[in-house]
């Protein structure tokens, strides 16, 4: 073959790779010259290291490109941001290579080896010191790991992540997984099966909203909750969020005590609940869909044959850096009591695109609840129309969420994040029980009737400092502005004649009138981290926030969180030391008691906000196999606290129903301090279990010389159980899946409310008794039942599967959190799972 060109043509060519390597960047010269295919090394991966990949990324970041490849080979990676240089650009190339030479590609260069951990879960982990560089991981590094490797959200001020190794508070986290396969779908469920020191009464399938006993004792008299987020975005009202969707969920972050306050702002008094919903990729072509449909009986003592039933369709798509995906969920109960009915229907979905420089996902959720009115059987009436407040209606509340979340990897070691989104609900024809003392979920229920819609903007930036050594640091800086519109119902009532009533003159009539009402809140937040040779780490962190509900001599509040933890690591032995103080404040005015509320201008000038200050200190022991043991001793004072207090009787004319009026003020002080005491671990290779005890002292600590309640100083405060205490098994076989669980609550006082509403409703005892220091004779100690759930799943074939679940096995439906209210006793659903 005649060659043309010669020594010119190779000089010309040789100019022109010259040329061109000069007016390339040096990073971008640098991904050119390692962008070659993958090599497949022949080596034997284990699962899911062995999944085939295919993955082309150039002038990625690290952290991009992980993600790209985690998205791609439907793998959750975790991993702690001191032992990679995120911020590095990479590029590789790869065609149905195997995921663990991909992984040995990208961490090319640092002292981090992929370790599976069962399923999809991998991990990468720090080599042992004595391990080569180039070894290939094997089965016994996981012996070297400890959850303190994982990466948790709601911790960080950035919103994007940090390593669970630097936190220095108490953090819980519930992975979608371990909800799914136990079939919960409520947040009392999953709380209290998993996290110390908060306990949830079981909820009522006809109740609209959930009722918190106790997160680390009470934050208030009578009302206590943490704030919720849904992937960043403030859920309106806390309390109605009660049920959710399992299969959509990744992850429940859960930040006990004030300490969060700092990162979270007003409302966070008592902590943070972070639920992160899942953004995947599908498998194979691209999508996929599950059906899942499950149906049986509860028994009852009050009524027969109550049929119930769950069924749920989830569809994912995409894959590599774009997915999306859309999860339905609809259920209900037949009557457990007369008219006890209830109907409901989830939809969750969103979508996430991996970009070259950042992230953007959506969310979105949509819930509605219908159920019936149901009067007590456990009640005697004088009469059927003896109270016109009652009504046939059904109840019913819709509640959604729209929001969207990104990051952007700004370069110079800055990593910027922003949220943006709105939460409502709408809730109507609320009923409660016949009692002259509301209850926690009664006045918060009657509170919350209306409608309400929450806005939630946030933008954060963090500079990390040193990232990739042992000794680094971050400054974080982010800015938050929420508006909260809230129409409630407010009553009228005119004594007296009424042209416009058909009960003649003389007589009262009653008009519900919707009231709009807004509230604001701005806050900015400064958070410092550093650490020191990856043994020391201490966490500062303020937040300024003006809030509309707070009266106008005090309209700013700073909250302040300070932290300190120690990591000494002994080979395959972690002992961590933490301590942590924080501040937090709820405003007088929450969507909990609109029903109260004024305008500003019309608040005594004596209501102030709620304020509850603490420490917690606390030590973790983590062994291999993921063995783990968490102490944590809890101190904590709320003071400034808001009850509503039977102030005047009311009998009204025309014989109707005798009335009560209540007002808000502050009464005193509390103070909280206990232990909780968490285990986990997985004592065999297919064997997993969890066990939670958590031990509360809750009493009043100081009250108002003017205070009128039934209350005293000493008392222990009603509804807060001394003790709690759950555990988990669970069991993962090639083919099938089992679960066995129990949760109980130990010694509260609460009221005789099945007395009491008896006594108000035959009028046999006087009005004087029924209120203030008379109610004390209707105090009464309980002790709860334990509750015991257990599932079982079995692999038919490839895409099919068989369901049992058993919840409430030992038949308990009365006697928490009082003896009125009663739950669904036994019950069994099963069904069958198939896969397209």
């Amino acid at each position: 073959m005649r060659r043309t060109g010669g020594v010119g043509g190779r000089l010309l060519g040789a100019i022109a790779l010259l040329v061109a390597a000069r007016l390339l960047p040096a990073q971008t010269r640098a991904c050119a010259a390692s962008a070659d295919s993958v090599p497949t090394s022949g080596a034997r991966w284990g699962a899911p290291l062995d999944r085939p990949v295919t993955l082309h990324a150039s002038e990625l970041s690290l952290r991009n490109a992980l993600d790209r490849l985690a998205t791609t080979a439907k793998l959750k990676l975790s991993y702690s941001a001191e032992f990679l240089p995120l911020d590095r650009e990479v590029c590789v190339s790869a065609d149905t290579a195997p995921v663990g030479e991909v992984l040995g590609r990208l961490l090319a260069g640092t002292n981090v080896s992929p370790v599976p951990m069962g399923g999809d879960q991998v991990v990468l982990a720090p080599r042992a010191p004595s391990a080569s560089r180039t070894a290939e991981p094997t089965a016994d590094m996981s012996n070297t790991l400890n959850v303190l490797d994982r990466v948790v959200v709601t911790g960080s001020a950035t919103g994007t992540g940090a390593p669970e190794r630097e936190l220095t508070v108490g953090l819980n986290v519930l992975s979608g997984r371990q909800l799914t396969r136990q079939n919960t779908s409520t947040i009392s469920d999953a709380l209290d099966a998993y996290v110390p020191g908060i306990w949830t009464w079981t909820q009522s399938p006809s109740s609209m909203l959930s009722s918190y006993a106790s997160i680390r004792g009470a934050s208030s008299f009578g009302l206590s909750y943490p704030k919720i987020y849904i992937d960043g975005i403030e859920v309106a009202n806390p309390l109605l969020l009660s049920r959710f969707n399992p299969g959509s969920i990744d992850r429940i972050e859960v930040i006990r005590g004030p300490q969060g306050s700092a990162l979270y702002g007003t409302d966070a008094i008592s902590g943070v609940v972070n639920i992160v919903t899942r953004h995947e990729g599908a498998d194979g072509d691209g999508r996929n869909m599950v059906v899942r449909s499950t149906a049986g009986f509860a028994q009852s003592q009050y009524g027969r044959d109550v049929l119930t039933q769950d069924h749920t369709v989830s569809f994912v798509a995409g894959s590599s850096t774009k997915s999306a995906d859309l999860h339905i969920e609809a259920g209900g109960m037949g009557s457990f009591v007369p008219d006890g009915y209830s109907q409901n229907l989830t939809a969750a979905g969103g979508a996430r695109f991996v970009g070259t420089r950042g992230t953007l996902s959506t969310t979105a959720r949509l819930f509605t609840q219908r159920a019936g009115s149901p009067d007590s059987p456990l009640v005697v009436l004088p009469s059927p129309a003896s109270d016109s407040s009652r009504s046939n209606a059904p109840q019913s509340v819709t509640e959604y969420t729209l929001g969207v979340t990104g990051t952007l990897d700004g370069g110079n070691h800055w990593l910027h994040s922003f949220v943006a989104g709105i939460d409502g609900y709408n809730l109507a024809n609320v009923q409660t029980n016949f009692t002259p003392v509301p209850s926690v979920a009664d006045s918060a229920l009657r509170a919350a009737q209306g409608s309400a819609a929450r806005g939630t903007l946030r933008a954060s930036s963090v500079l990390q400092l040193g990232s990739g050594g042992p000794t680094h640091g971050s400054l974080t800086f982010s800015a938050e502005h929420a508006m909260l519109r809230v129409s409630s119902v407010g009553v009228t009532t005119m004594i007296g004649p009424d042209p416009t009533s058909r009960s003649g003159p003389g007589t009262s009539s009653t008009t519900y009138l919707p009231k709009v009402t807004w509230q604001s809140s701005t806050g900015v937040t400064t958070q410092a981290n550093a650490a020191f040779d990856n043994i020391l780490f201490a966490t500062a962190g303020l937040r300024i926030e003006r809030d509309s509900r707070l009266s106008d001599d005090h309209p700013v509040a700073a909250l302040p969180m300070l932290g300190v933890a120690t990591v000494r690591d002994y080979g395959p032995f972690s002992v961590k030391v933490r301590a942590a103080y924080g501040k937090g404040i709820r405003p007088p005015a929450t969507t909990s008691r609109w029903q109260f509320y004024q305008p500003r201008n019309a608040l005594p000038a004596e209501l102030g906000a709620e304020e509850q200050t603490g420490t917690e200190l606390g030590i973790d022991f983590v062994l291999r196999r993921g063995l783990s043991l968490n102490v944590t001793r809890f101190d904590q004072r709320a003071s400034g606290l808001i009850q509503p207090v039977a102030v005047e009787p009311v009998q009204q004319s025309g014989g109707g129903p005798r009335k009560m009026n209540y007002e808000l003020q502050n009464v005193g002080a509390i103070s909280n301090s206990g232990w909780e005491i968490e285990a986990t671990g997985n004592p065999l290779s297919r064997l997993s279990a969890t066990a939670a005890l958590t031990f509360v002292d809750s009493r009043v600590g100081q009250l108002s010389p003017t205070y009128t309640g039934d209350l005293r100083e000493g008392d222990r405060m009603l509804q807060v159980p001394a003790t709690t205490a759950s555990f988990n098994l669970g069991w993962e076989a090639p083919h099938w899946t089992a679960s066995l669980g129990g949760s109980r609550a130990f010694n509260w006082i609460n009221y005789d409310e099945l007395q009491l509403a008896n006594d108000w409703l035959n009028d046999s005892r006087p009005m004087q008794d029924l209120r203030g220091p008379g109610l004390r004779q209707y105090w009464r100690e309980y002790n709860g039942g334990f509750r015991l759930r257990a599932s079982l799943s079995r692999d038919l074939r490839r895409d099919l599967s068989f369901e049992l679940t058993g919840d409430n096995l030992l038949n308990y439906q009365r006697g928490e959190p009082d003896d009125i209210t009663i739950v669904p006793g036994r019950t069994i659903l099963t069904g069958l799972r198939l896969k397209f």
